[in-house]
């Protein structure tokens, strides 16, 4: 082995070791990750509810529309009443979809925006 090959292959040895200190355990899970990111000072637990049926349509699964908010999931069933806090009837309304309207002849006049998840509110 010449001189050039030693120093490659310590310099491989030293970029692994380098590497191996590098790569730190995860510590942080949940909630404790969640307020590291920030996330924990909005916390959704405290937001006012409200009770919705999500209207069926084909644009959600047999499964469930996952909603994600402020790093929280959920999953809401079409057809169910669910309670949700405020902010996932925000991320509701924020879900449009723009559809074409049509004249009595059938040509494209204009294309207008709707929910793409509609729902109901249902009183206290």
């Amino acid at each position: 082995m010449n001189s050039i090959e030693s120093n490659l292959g310590s310099t491989d040895q030293d970029e692994q070791e380098q590497e191996q200190a590098a790569v730190k355990p995860r510590k942080a899970s949940g909630p404790a990750r969640a307020k590291a990111r920030g996330l924990a000072d909005t916390p959704l637990s405290d937001s006012p509810r409200v009770r919705i049926i999500l209207e069926e349509n084909d644009n959600i699964p047999p499964t469930g529309l996952f909603v994600g908010v402020n790093g929280r999931s959920f999953l809401v069933r079409a057809g169910e009443e669910v309670e949700v806090p405020v902010e996932v009837v925000e991320a509701l309304n924020d879900a449009v979809e723009s559809v074409p309207r049509t004249d009595a002849s059938g040509n494209i006049v204009d294309y207008r925006n709707r929910l793409r998840f509609p729902y109901r509110l249902l009183a206290g």
